[in-house]
């Protein structure tokens, strides 16, 4: 039985890697920056209740739990398809992030509405995907 359950582990983290890479077999040449600019975003494979952005003009908020948390940012472009981002607000104490903080971010990718974007917080870089569905 503890065979059967490591092999279904390894299984589980390759198959969320492949559902995570499905979007960017065929992507966008060159990638569709602007798609950033506005809208809705979710986090793939979370819900929209969980987790989600909107970006209107160069404004941004990240809403959690539900949509009664929230971080707002500023939004800079610095080119096409790098833009940065400034905390000017939140709502959660909890959330380590502080007013002022700074984060880079950087369109790597896009497909259709799918957007794959590397984030620079501090010394960490993230990649996440986002779908845009408004």
């Amino acid at each position: 039985m503890r065979a059967y359950a490591l092999l279904i582990i390894p299984f589980i983290f390759c198959t969320s890697n492949v559902i995570a890479q499905e979007h960017f077999l065929l992507p966008d040449n060159p990638a569709k920056c602007h798609l950033m600019k506005e809208g809705k975003f979710i986090k793939e494979g979370e819900p929209a209740k969980k987790w989600n952005i909107v970006i209107k003009k160069d404004a941004q908020r990240e809403y959690t739990n539900n949509g009664k948390d929230y971080i707002k940012y500023k939004v800079e472009f610095i080119d096409n398809c790098t833009y940065k981002t400034t905390v000017t607000g939140k709502s959660d104490g909890k959330n380590p992030i502080r007013i002022g903080d700074v984060i880079t971010n950087k369109i790597v990718e896009t497909d259709h509405q799918f957007i794959k974007i590397s984030s620079q917080y501090f010394n960490k870089i993230e990649e996440i995907i986002l779908e845009k569905v408004e």
